[in-house]
């Protein structure tokens, strides 16, 4: 039984997909109307905010109050690799840092089409190195990410583990869209239940970011990837998803690979359900769920 502030959030966005007009409004169009409208978004009190340039990227710091000072969540934004930033994505960080007292760190990685695979996940994985270099502690790095941002986060641990690099102590993933290839069985199962992602949205994302040709790749879609080594692993996901499979598959795969894997179904919820976590309460326990695992 989900909270009636679920049921009214589900209800609108049920109310408010509009097939037709995502498919015909130009990519530079919906990134700007997403940036408009999540800007006017109130993050929570106590969250100072901190601009700066990593390696050309422009970078955020949500910090919350009395937070350690090396200790950092890198957070990879969702959007398909094609959409989303900062702006996007400030509240629900801002989220993330009140519920676990851990600054975070947005980053604006470059989008595709302009900057197709892999220019984002080299990118991201630089940023890492370059906290690495500044001091920071691999153990005290944890990687959080939702929808398409998962993808890059996997996938830079998948690169630095196969150079032999240190990974970072946890990961948390919202939502994962991980698999480019589009081969999940829910995206069928599922196509009447999810009221926020559609296939035709999925395709256009696809071919965005990377030829046909990469994608079962495991940096390209980290769902085949091998997670042997991995740090602990959390996973959220909505079981009206289309993408449920994605999740579902990378839970199954990092347990038998003997990662430390906590997976969860949120029953009547949609994709990235914790971006409503002002709203939803089931959306805010969620969030409050991350902070319990990197207590653990």
């Amino acid at each position: 039984m989900i909270s009636k502030e679920a049921e009214k959030a589900f209800k609108q966005l049920v109310e408010n997909q509009d097939i037709e007009a995502i498919l015909n409004t130009p990519l530079e169009e919906q990134r700007r109307e997403w940036e408009e409208y999540a800007a006017t978004a109130k993050i929570p009190e106590g969250i100072k905010i901190i601009e700066e340039k990593v390696n050309d990227i422009e970078v955020e710091w949500l910090i919350p109050e009395k937070s350690a000072i090396d200790q950092v969540i890198v957070y990879f934004h969702g959007g398909g690799l094609s959409q989303g930033s900062i702006i996007t994505h400030r509240k629900l960080g801002a989220y993330v840092a009140q519920a676990t007292g851990k600054r975070v760190m947005l980053h604006n990685y470059p989008l595709a089409p302009e900057h197709p695979y892999p220019t984002a996940l080299n990118a991201s994985r630089e940023l890492y190195l370059t906290l690495l270099e500044r001091g920071f502690d691999a153990d005290k790095i944890i990687f959080g990410s939702d929808s398409s941002g998962s993808t890059l986060s996997l996938a830079v641990m998948l690169q630095l583990r196969d150079a032999g690099q240190p990974l970072p102590r946890a990961s948390f993933h919202f939502s994962p869209m991980i698999d480019y290839s589009l081969s999940g069985e829910s995206l069928e199962d599922r196509k009447n239940r999810d009221p926020q992602v559609f296939m035709e949205d999925l395709e256009m994302t696809a071919d965005l970011y990377c030829e046909a040709s990469v994608r079962k790749e495991a940096y390209v879609s980290p769902v085949f990837g091998d997670f042997s080594d991995f740090p602990p692993m959390l996973i959220q996901v909505g079981s009206e998803e289309m993408l449920w499979s994605d999740a579902e598959r990378l839970a199954k795969n990092a347990e038998a690979q003997n990662v430390d894997v906590s997976f969860k179904t949120w029953e009547g919820l949609w994709h990235v359900f914790q971006s409503k976590a002002e709203t939803v309460p089931e959306a805010k326990t969620a969030i409050e769920e991350v902070a319990d695992f990197l207590k653990e």
